[in-house]
């Protein structure tokens, strides 16, 4: 028993090894061999006594035999109705066995070595129907809108079969390039007729195959030297036989002569040229971008000479889209829906932004809808087939449906404004702008030209002094005066629109400033962007905002904050803002009445009071706590650290006394900010006058606490 054990492990070893060294097919029948002749030996060598002094060169024999036989006499695993059947049932096993061990070993061998890539194999394709020319072109014509696309396209396709007929009957024919380039906004259909292109090249029989790939600067650029050209000759070797979509493929060379971008549009070119009749390349982004990256490389211009432009949606062709796309899902559009769709698209169309989505803002806009049905319809029971497949207006556009709970009037911003403490000549100049833009409004009822205003600003004034709340009030202003989309606020700093590394500014700052549009973009510490010198990103950060405010000079308002200055430094480095911020609004300090008028609001607002004593010397106590500011000095923000610190002191006092009422519980002493009144020394004899009024003096015991 304990020599079958030890010769079933040999052979198992030894079977592993034969699967190892050599190819699939030896190995199948090498192994197949070797269980066909071991199991009669096995049980031959029970009855024969010699066998054991023998065994190992027996052994050997029967494994060199049937290796040798592996090769030469291999096993037949075809149907067949002989008396060999067990016998090929039996390779077909191992053959399968020897497979899947081999298989297993790539898989492994793949998860330790990550450059190693599993592919088809050569000429095996996923089985898929493949489109006819006519119902490639079809689904092109289905397409809403691109008229002129399609007419290029359907030009192309007839160009292509006229030189193929030439060339059948012998006679000479122009060479045509087949690379394309698609001009557009985001979400204009550039994917999708590109997609369409290949399956129509396939069936002019151009490519062999059609497919797709798809890809962007990130599939093509590395991160370390050496990388780009191995990165991109691999993805064009995934595109052969197809088309290759490269989407914003300006960024290539967006970085200077040192981006990686160059390298990759160096191998690109030179596969172009070597592959000419196995691959057709297709570059894609904006109208003016690629303009610039085609001028950047004369071989770009060369290979790239036929442009398609695909120009934005109309807001009839976005509404059909919706359409199309609730007929799909199997939704209906209630008639005043289908009413307003047009004049909705109308509305989000009407300022012009190059990074509208176009197709994909429709998509957006479709879920968001259904999702809003869903929860308008959550409440209700026993729904209908009807109510369930029904959009409606409110779906589409809330501000149809329940009034938003965070719109407010102008009445009621300007009103939040006045509650401010302070700032007298702030809320004047803000007041000013409203009344400015209400006669602007009528003005324009009335069909009367309007004098061009900027409202975007400069707030100058130190930290603290109620810049942001300012900002966050006057977007609700211009919201309220139609001025603005969404008025909303988006804070911002250096640090939110630089980037570390070159070339990834721009793209931070769009998309900080994308974020913004419909509202008010607010950049606090604005000079900060200047402080680098010329050389620093801030610079970029600067020349994409002010693009950006040209760009989309009616849907974002920018304010820029910080020292007095400083600011004044910064508008000063740049003639382009210069020439956009003419709005100042100084943002005086606080005065000691006001920094305990804010004081006391603090307390209020968190249900505390103050002492007599407290009360009445507040305003002394701000004097004394602030007698040696400066431009640093923190005004509303050191009276919040101020009261919160005040809290902390109360809550310490009371902690050790076993007695508290809810008055004590809610008072709060001069002790409590660290000061206390020096006792006065009573008057001369005889002299009826008061005590003098003595200032608040610094409490030895509270030096440490004192701000």
């Amino acid at each position: 028993m304990k020599n079958l054990g030890i010769g079933c492990g040999l052979f198992i070893v030894l079977s592993i090894l034969v699967v190892a060294i050599l190819p699939d097919k030896a190995a199948t029948n090498a192994v197949a061999y070797a269980m066909l002749i071991s199991i009669p030996l096995f049980i031959v060598s029970y009855f024969i006594e010699a066998f054991d002094r023998y065994k190992w060169f027996v052994w050997a024999g029967v494994w060199a035999l049937c290796l040798l036989l592996g090769f030469v006499a291999p096993l037949k695993t075809g149907k067949s109705g002989d008396s060999s059947k067990g016998k090929k049932t039996l390779a077909a096993g191992v053959k399968k066995a020897v497979t899947a061990a081999k298989t297993g070993a790539k898989t492994a061998q793949k998860g330790k070595t990550s450059s190693v890539t599993s592919t088809p194999a050569e000429g095996v394709r996923p089985p898929q129907k493949q489109r006819t020319l006519e119902e490639a072109l079809k689904e092109l014509d289905d397409m809403v809108g691109l008229a002129d696309v399609k007419a290029e396209i359907h030009k192309l396709v007839d160009y292509t079969k006229i030189v193929q007929a030439r060339k059948k009957q012998g006679l000479k024919a122009p060479s045509l390039s087949y690379h394309c380039v698609f001009t557009g906004n985001p979400g204009t259909g550039k994917t999708t007729v590109a997609r369409i292109l290949g399956d129509i090249y396939r069936e002019l029989g151009i490519l062999r195959s059609g497919h797709l790939v798809e890809t962007d600067r990130s599939g093509l650029v590395g991160s370390f030297v050496g990388q780009t050209a191995i990165k991109t000759n691999k993805l064009i070797d995934s595109a052969l036989d197809g088309v290759l979509f490269i989407d914003e493929a300006y960024s290539l060379a967006g970085g200077g002569k040192s981006d990686y971008g160059a390298e990759a549009i160096a191998t690109l070119l030179k596969r172009m040229e070597d592959d000419r009749d196995r691959l057709v390349v297709v570059v894609a982004g904006y109208s003016k971008e690629m303009r610039n990256f085609l001028d950047a490389n004369s071989g770009m211009r060369s290979r790239f000479n036929r442009y398609i432009h695909f120009p934005d949606y109309s807001a009839q062709e976005l509404a059909e889209m919706f359409r199309m796309r609730a007929k799909k899902n199997q939704f209906l559009l209630s008639p005043d829906l289908e009413e307003g769709l047009v004049k909705y698209m109308k509305k989000v169309t009407s300022h012009p932004d190059p990074r509208f989505g176009n197709g994909r803002f429709v998509r957006n806009l479709f879920e968001t809808a259904v999702e809003r049905q869903a929860t308008r319809l959550a409440t209700e029971k026993n729904l209908t087939k009807e109510q369930l497949m029904t959009l409606t207006m409110a779906d589409l556009d809330q501000k149809r449906g329940p009034r938003d709970p965070e719109e407010i009037t102008l009445e009621q911003a300007l009103k939040e404004l006045d509650t401010l403490i302070g700032m007298q000549s702030v809320k004047t100049e803000v007041r000013k702008m409203a009344e400015f833009c209400q006669i602007a409004k009528e003005r324009e009822k009335a069909g009367m030209k309007n004098a061009k205003l900027s409202y975007h600003c400069v707030f100058v004034g130190n930290p603290g002094t109620g810049k942001t709340t300012v900002a966050r009030i006057l977007a609700k202003v211009f919201k309220a005066l139609g001025i603005l989309e969404k008025g909303h606020l988006v804070e911002t700093d250096r640090s939110g629109l630089v980037a570390k590394y070159v070339g990834q500014t721009a793209a931070k700052t769009n998309e900080v400033i994308d974020s913004a549009l419909g509202g008010v973009l607010f950049i606090d510490e604005a000079y900060t962007l200047v402080a680098g010198g010329s050389q620093d990103y801030g610079n970029e950060a600067i020349a994409t905002l002010l693009k950006r405010m040209e760009d989309d000079r009616d849907r974002l308002i920018v304010i820029v904050a910080g020292y007095p200055g400083e600011m004044k430094k910064f508008i000063d480095a740049n003639p382009g803002l210069s020439s956009r911020f003419t709005r100042y609004i100084n943002f005086p300090d606080y005065n000691t009445r006001e920094l305990a008028e804010m004081f006391r609001m603090y307390a209020k607002r968190n249900h505390y009071t103050l002492s007599p004593e407290f009360d009445r010397n507040l305003v002394g106590c701000m004097a004394y706590l602030t007698r040696n500011r400066d431009k640093n000095f923190g005004n509303g923000r050191f009276v919040r650290n101020l009261f919160e610190k005040a809290v902390e002191h109360q809550a310490g006092r009371l902690a050790n006394l076993a007695d508290r009422t809810p008055e004590m519980l809610k008072t709060l002493e001069m002790t409590d900010i660290g000061l206390r009144l020096k006792k006065n020394t009573p008057p001369p004899k005889g002299n009826p006058a008061k005590p003098k009024a003595v200032p608040p003096k610094a409490d030895p015991a509270a030096k440490g606490e004192k701000k």
